[in-house]
């Protein structure tokens, strides 16, 4: 493993810039044409390129006019700086977690707003890797308000040993895999209906929902049917 300084990458950053009107100067040929000084181009301090300046004339002795080849390369280095800040921020946009003028952009491609999306927030989607198991349903029904617990099992899907028949199997017969949620009421925040308890032997009033009345559970439905594999069967239970 090298552990040398030099062998490792160099810290994201972009030039200032009097770091870019430096880099810029030293381009130019060496000699008194170019406003060179000892082999360099000379970076005086200019006080139209230098944005600490209120009153250089007066307060700062050390002024000194530029030439008019060093405003010249320093206004070109200027516009090269605009552009390397651009950039600089474009690189920023690749990333969820640093992006900021192409969040639309990213709603976009990602889908985004939709209530039935199990990730509203698109950092969260960028980096959701999905699942298939009970665990992965609780976990998104969980960040959205939702308390429930869930068993698979198939459901005619196969054949016990020693029960088949001749002449028995038909073709269409096999129902398909069931997942099977329990949804608990009273542990969902995201739930705002009323509960009403199943009416007793003897109590039934006129108007009273019957148990298996429907519950609104729509936003869970409406979730989970999205993230749900396509053969598989969803039936809720309520508690």
């Amino acid at each position: 493993m090298t552990t040398c300084a030099s062998a490792r990458p160099a810290p994201f950053r972009c030039p200032t810039l009097p770091e870019r009107i430096a880099a810029t100067l030293a381009l130019l040929p060496t000699g008194r044409a170019w406003a060179a000084d000892s082999g360099r181009a000379s970076a005086p301090h200019d006080p139209a390129f230098d944005g600490n300046a209120f009153d250089p004339a007066a307060f700062d002795t050390r002024a000194v006019q530029g030439t008019i080849l060093y405003r010249f390369w320093a206004a070109v280095a200027a516009v090269y700086h605009f552009i390397e800040l651009r950039l600089c921020d474009l690189r920023l946009e690749f990333f969820c977690a640093t992006m900021r003028e192409t969040r639309d952009l990213w709603l976009i491609d990602y889908g985004l707003p939709d209530e039935c999306d199990p990730y509203p927030d698109v950092c969260a989607k960028a980096a959701a890797i999905g699942g298939a198991r009970c665990e992965y349903y609780q976990a998104v029904a969980a960040r959205l308000g939702w308390s429930i617990t869930c068993s698979d099992e198939v459901d005619g899907c196969g054949s016990q040993a020693g029960c088949d028949q001749v002449g028995l199997a038909l073709a269409g017969t096999a129902t398909a895999c069931v997942l099977k949620l329990t949804v608990y009421l009273n542990e969902s925040p995201a739930f705002t209906g009323a509960i009403v308890p199943p009416p007793q032997a003897g109590c039934m009033v006129a108007g009273t929902p019957l148990q298996c009345a429907d519950v609104d559970i729509v936003g869970l439905r409406c979730v989970i049917e999205r993230i749900a594999q396509a053969h598989v069967r969803v039936d809720y239970i309520t508690v």
